[in-house]
């Protein structure tokens, strides 16, 4: 893993980490206040996952056909 898919890791364990504050905050004082604010981070914490756990693409192999062998 490199160095910059460690620092996207962390950044959305961080804003996961916001989320549930911001969600048990606005809970417990019961405002809906935190909800945009908590969905803006939680959206940051989806594409910072998205972009780091996407794995590379595999060159596709070339298949036999009938007789004769592919490229």
């Amino acid at each position: 893993m490199g160095t910059n898919a460690q620092l996207q890791l962390w950044g959305g364990r961080l804003c996961l980490g916001t989320v549930a504050a911001l969600s048990l905050t606005g809970y417990y004082y019961g405002n809906i206040r935190f909800v945009p604010v908590a969905a803006g981070f939680a959206i940051m914490a989806a594409l910072c996952y998205s972009f780091s756990t996407t794995p590379p693409h595999a060159p596709r192999r070339l298949a036999s056909s009938g007789q004769h062998q592919a490229l």
